[in-house]
């Protein structure tokens, strides 16, 4: 006996009273038949116990990489195709102001084909006119003298046409007597004597004229 177990009395007799057994040593047959259910066979994904990879890891590795590699090649076309979308959009952005911009320049261009159009119609108007007058004029100079057909209105405006007459036939003579002092045709007492005096016949012309022409109410000429 080992120390520090202590030992219990051996007895043969049972303390608890005795039950009576069914005489046949059998138990009651059951009315119903007892199912269980069926287990599956556990496949767990893994190493198996032998330390080697199982058809279910490589399928599930395999899957697994592809099911990646598809994801990015299909990442990649849907950039691609983004990005061709973005430069289609561009274009037809860039295409709708251009055809708006067309679309303006005709607009214009047929505004001004309108216009062209007019101007032709009122030219072609005004040179028959100006052919009417210069057929009339032709013949009215054939039956007319010139001097008679440039008439002033008024007595003043005839006082107004001699003087300027007058003055620039003036203005002509002092030129010509220059020219000729510059070729030794006359000398410069003769051209000093001529100019003195047309100078003072001029300025006289020209304070008259000035004067008729005010009375006139034109501007003033000099």
């Amino acid at each position: 006996m080992q120390p520090g177990v202590t030992s219990y009395p051996a007895s043969n007799t049972c303390s608890y009273p005795g039950y009576p057994f069914p005489a046949t040593g059998q138990y009651p047959p059951t009315t119903s038949t007892q199912h269980y259910p069926s287990q599956t066979p556990n496949t767990a994904v893994g190493p198996t116990r032998d330390g080697t990879i199982g058809e279910d890891t490589i399928r599930a590795s395999l899957i697994s990489a592809v099911s990646d590699k598809l994801r990015w090649r299909m990442k990649e076309e849907m950039d691609r195709a983004q990005a061709e979308l973005d430069a289609l959009k561009r274009t037809e952005e860039d295409l709708k102001k251009g055809h708006q911009k067309l679309e303006d320049m005709v607009t214009r261009l047929e505004k001004e084909v309108v216009e062209v159009d007019k101007n032709i119609e009122l030219l072609k108007k005004k040179d028959q006119e100006l052919n009417e007058a210069l057929e009339k004029m032709e013949s009215q100079s054939e039956n007319n003298d010139i001097d008679d057909v440039i008439v002033p209105t008024a007595p003043l405006y005839k006082q107004i046409l001699n003087l300027y007459a007058e003055e620039n036939a003036i203005e002509d003579t002092i030129f010509y007597l220059g020219e000729a002092l510059r070729r030794g045709v006359i000398d410069l007492e003769v051209f000093l004597k001529h100019v003195r005096l047309l100078s003072r016949k001029q300025f006289q012309l020209r304070a008259l004229m000035q004067k008729a022409r005010k009375t006139a109410g034109l501007s003033d000429l000099y």
